[in-house]
């Protein structure tokens, strides 16, 4: 876990807790389905807030019984395929019809900024990732909106610029080239790499599925309808071989 890596004046031993929350960010989004974004952006960073200082309280109480030192708090909006569980139904309350029509991005945006907001104020020591996750087989809502046909692998790429992670949990064709799945990994290496954030590939290839069938993973792990990757080839692109540059960064200084 992000919250879990020990570093330089760490102690050997210390207690690190994660909360998540997308039901309770929902119901409160789903009480003011008219309000101004600043007034939206207010009650989700108070029901941060409450989320993170519920953790809090709970992980020092647990680290006092254990004798042990208390780590960080980890906020992160990780959806799960149980109803009621879902960042993407999140995004829904807020005003898009389904997840991937225009606007996705600018509310997923709101949405993590909002988080990461409210849990730094509740707690003296926020970790890990604290944000919102876009899982594509763990989250109900991204499934249906995949189903659909309103959600597309491009609009999720352009999502990983302002969400807490990456392409996450998404199956493509069993027959994918080893060179397309390549360029999926650099495309979101480069967002990471030149928006200063965390960025990951978890791309599933099953083999023997076609775009439009469904692969069962079970448990928390979900279902996912297998989606359907840029038919034009990267193989010559990504046959150059060799090292892309690391960006400038001094002019920023």
């Amino acid at each position: 876990m992000a919250g879990a890596f020990h570093g330089v004046g760490e102690p050997e031993v210390v207690l690190n807790v994660g909360v998540s929350g997308p039901g309770v960010v929902l119901n409160a989004v789903r009480k003011i389905p008219n309000a101004p974004f600043d007034e939206l952006a207010t009650t989700i960073k108070h029901t941060a807030f409450k989320v993170t200082r519920s953790g809090e309280l709970v992980g020092r109480e647990a680290a006092r019984r254990l004798g042990i030192p208390f780590g960080i708090v980890d906020l992160s909006l990780a959806p799960t395929p149980a109803v009621g569980d879902s960042v993407a139904d999140i995004l829904e309350a807020m005003g898009l019809e389904r997840v991937g029509t225009h606007g996705t991005t600018a509310a997923l945006a709101m949405l993590n900024d909002a988080v990461k907001k409210g849990g730094a104020m509740a707690s003296s020591h926020v970790g890990g990732l604290s944000g919102a996750f876009i899982p594509v087989s763990e989250d109900a809502g991204m499934i249906r909106a995949v189903e659909e046909d309103a959600l597309h692998l491009d609009k999720l790429e352009a999502m990983t610029c302002v969400c807490s992670v990456g392409l996450d949990m998404i199956a493509i064709p069993g027959d994918t080239s080893a060179e397309t799945i390549a360029a999926i990994i650099a495309d979101e290496a480069a967002i990471g790499m030149i928006n200063k954030k965390t960025t990951a590939v978890r791309v599933i290839p099953v083999p023997g599925k076609k775009v439009g069938e469904t692969v069962v993973f079970g448990g928390l792990l979900g279902y996912a309808p297998i989606m359907d990757v840029n038919k034009y080839s990267s193989d010559l692109f990504v046959k150059r071989g060799g090292r892309i540059p690391a960006p400038i960064h001094s002019l920023n200084n």
